[in-house]
């Protein structure tokens, strides 16, 4: 198949155009920047989401509190020089070998048999599953006090509050 000629004039026109230097700054030349191009595109934005979503995921892990589980507090009545055994119990998820158990009072009573020590610390092994801390507590005088019991292991730690009333029966049974 024969192939068409230019029309008359193109070679003209071309080379002119050609010579001719650059277009007049009247008319921009509109072309999309690399970056224009980045950022139009949905995967980009994707990418971008999901990076958002990891950095909060990771956020969370890092700048939580530290473990601590606090149980609900309970309470306690006693009567004026009371002494009666509390019994505290502690859950564990595991065993734990070298766990330290931290006592302290506050308040109106005291450790029986370790009157002047307001806290006492020592290093057990806490079994899977309940165990049980029986502690010997005193009514020293009326108002109220607090029994805090700690269990830290490897940077972890739980506690265990009960809230103490010591009550004077002498004034309770006169209201």
């Amino acid at each position: 198949m024969p192939v068409p000629g230019p029309r008359p004039g193109f070679v003209d026109d071309a080379f002119a155009k050609a010579t001719a230097g650059p277009a007049p700054a009247s008319q921009p030349v509109s072309r999309p920047s690399r970056m224009h191009r980045v950022f139009a595109r949905w995967e980009t934005w994707f990418g971008i989401a999901l990076g958002a979503a990891a950095a909060a995921v990771v956020a969370v892990f890092v700048l939580r509190p530290p473990a601590t589980s606090n149980e609900p507090a309970q309470e306690i009545a006693l009567a004026l020089n009371e002494a009666r055994n509390i019994e505290v119990l502690i859950d564990s998820e595991r065993n734990l070998d070298g766990a330290t158990i931290r006592v302290a009072v506050t308040g109106s009573v005291a450790l029986d048999g370790f009157d002047n020590d307001r806290e006492i610390d020592w290093q057990t092994h806490l079994e899977r599953g309940s165990n049980l801390l029986t502690l010997p507590i005193v009514a020293r005088s009326t108002g109220g006090g607090q029994l805090v019991a700690t269990v830290e292991h490897q940077g972890r730690s739980r506690q265990v509050i009960v809230n103490l009333t010591v009550q004077n029966p002498q004034e309770a049974s006169r209201s």
